[in-house]
């Protein structure tokens, strides 16, 4: 089982390392805006079916045989999804909201717009890397394999964008081009140190507490796939002029998906 969550988690770290590259190799990047739209809708859609249909109701499981009558997972998830909304739409700095949050087209049309300062930039990486880092714990902690697979199949589905957003802030920023590579994979690791350390607290820690760490990561990083579907890619895509019923229909293959895998997990 470990073997096979470490597979997963290079997977993770490719697809993350892989996006946050190609804005620092090519200034200029030529892309079909209509399929990054399609992509990422879809990807919301797998993550947003990930949190509502997998991870919670698993956590509420664990929850319960625990002996908990509070619905505690659906009450973390909610907290976990207003920090994300803290961290990405309150603390972050106005002109470094802009960058994480503008339509998956538009980033590729901003890279050689202007620069941006350096705070911007470590402002993205750490609101980025927080629910990565969020999600490989749950991916870490999760014993079931199928239910890994779903995990990393979301995880992976909105990294790479991810990784692209924080690699056109650093694109765009005046920090050393060394400097720019650093930070790209202290991003991409993100979710791998978190799944190794999922993993690690799942192999070695037993019993109640076992189950209760296992829980609470699942819970957490519901609210945090959840956020990701709606204020980090359904409130950027959405708004954005023509092609919105496609996007609409891309999300909900996704949903379905993601819906059906339940059938076998």
């Amino acid at each position: 089982m470990f073997e096979i969550k470490l597979v997963l988690l290079i997977a993770i770290l490719a697809a993350g390392a892989a996006g946050g590259a190609l804005p620092l190799l090519r200034r200029k990047v030529t892309v079909n805006d209509r399929m990054l739209g399609w992509g990422n809708a879809f990807a919301a859609g797998v993550f947003l079916a990930a949190g509502i249909v997998h991870m919670l109701p698993d956590a509420d499981r664990t929850w319960n045989r625990l002996g908990w009558d509070y619905p505690m997972a659906f009450a973390l998830a909610g907290f976990a999804f207003t920090f994300m909304l803290l961290v990405e739409h309150v603390l972050l700095p106005e002109h470094a909201h802009e960058e994480v949050h503008a339509p998956s087209g538009e980033r590729f049309a901003r890279i050689a717009e202007h620069h941006q300062d350096a705070l911007a930039a470590y402002a993205v990486l750490t609101a980025l890397s927080i629910h990565a880092l969020l999600a490989g714990l749950a991916l870490g902690a999760e014993p079931d394999l199928a239910r890994a697979l779903v995990i990393s199949l979301a995880i992976i589905a909105h990294k790479t964008a991810a990784g692209f957003a924080l690699g056109v802030s650093l694109a765009r920023s005046p920090l050393p081009r060394a400097q720019c590579w650093r930070l790209i994979a202290l991003f991409a690791l993100a979710t791998p140190v978190g799944g190794l350390i999922g993993a690690f607290l799942g192999e070695t820690i037993e019993g109640r507490l076992g189950a209760s760490l296992e829980a609470l990561f699942l819970s957490i990083a519901a609210g945090t796939f959840i956020y990701v579907a709606t204020f980090d890619i359904l409130r950027d895509e959405f708004p954005a002029a023509g092609g919105r019923f496609t996007k609409w229909l891309v999300l909900t293959a996704g949903v379905a998906s993601m819906s059906l895998l339940a059938l076998w997990t």
